[in-house]
């Protein structure tokens, strides 16, 4: 009998989270896996963090649904808690030296 490893299981999670954000983003989009998950001591039922850079100087209604919505989706099928959050690159930019934007760059882990 071959027995399933919790490592196993959360890289089967981010390989489905992976491919869901290559099939919904733009080329020009970046998607960083952070908090928890990116550093490798989440708990079982931790959630997984993700930011979603759009190359544009505003995010609107639809961007929010294009986005984020597949990726809660895509959590529901899998059970599991994937809590995305978009930004545009000009806010996120702005963002620089806030405690929020320190942890991403440095934890972060470019998934697209």
């Amino acid at each position: 009998m071959t027995t399933v490893t919790r490592e196993h299981l959360e890289d089967e999670v981010l390989k489905s989270i992976q491919k869901k954000a290559e099939s919904i983003m733009p080329k020009d989009a970046k998607v960083i896996l952070f908090g928890s998950r990116a550093r490798r001591d989440a708990k079982a039922d931790s959630d997984w963090d993700i930011l979603v850079l759009l190359n544009k100087d505003k995010i609107d209604e639809q961007d929010h649904d294009n986005y984020t919505y597949p990726l809660w989706e895509l959590g529901w099928q899998i059970n599991q808690m994937i809590h995305p959050i978009v930004y545009s690159m000009k806010d996120w930019n702005s963002k620089k030296g806030s405690p929020f934007y320190n942890n991403v760059e440095e934890e972060g882990l470019q998934l697209c």
